[in-house]
């Protein structure tokens, strides 16, 4: 495939999913699972963005509710309430997510960069956004999701991903 100046283009696969009516993305390289959410066990003193831990086949992952991080209200779990556990800064982390929706193929250079409000605005949570079908998909940046309450706000790159080559685990 070829943008319109004849360069070829890499595909990006983006799993999507849902939280209340907004429709997100991640980069599908860092998913390694998804799974029903089994009862978590909470951890004492824990920032309000980690809901609890649990043990997936031995691995203690730590779970965030992706609604409260975003200032969604709270929504009881459902039969497609999921848990997408991921690799970001070389740690599994799980999100609770609404809904997953599909996988997405799409050329990279249909990622257009997150808006800034004003000059110099270091990135958010959003990476970037792309259009698929008739929706509008947000690319969440994990990492900055997970800041500053797991990582310290210096690490890592905010770029999103690259392409099939780009296959690295630290980063959004």
């Amino acid at each position: 495939m070829a943008d319109p100046a004849g360069n070829p283009t890499s595909l990006v696969q983006l799993a999507s999913f849902r939280l209340g009516s907004e429709d997100y993305a991640i980069d599908i390289m860092r998913i390694r699972e998804i799974i029903r959410p089994p009862k978590l066990t909470p951890v004492p003193d824990a920032t309000g963005l980690l809901e609890g831990v649990l043990n997936l086949r031995g691995a203690i992952i730590p779970v965030v509710d992706l609604r409260s991080r975003l200032g969604l209200p709270a929504l009881a779990d459902h039969q497609r309430t999921k848990l997408v556990i991921c690799v970001v800064q070389n740690q599994l982390v799980g999100f609770r997510v609404d809904e997953v929706l599909e996988v997405v193929r799409l050329p990279s250079s249909q990622i257009r960069p997150s808006p800034r409000l004003r000059a110099g605005q270091e990135p958010g949570l959003v990476l970037g956004v792309c259009q698929h079908h008739d929706r509008l998909l947000l690319l969440l940046n994990l990492k900055r999701v997970l800041s500053p309450a797991f990582f310290s706000r210096d690490e890592g790159d905010n770029s999103p991903p690259a392409g099939p080559d780009d296959r690295r685990g630290d980063e959004a």
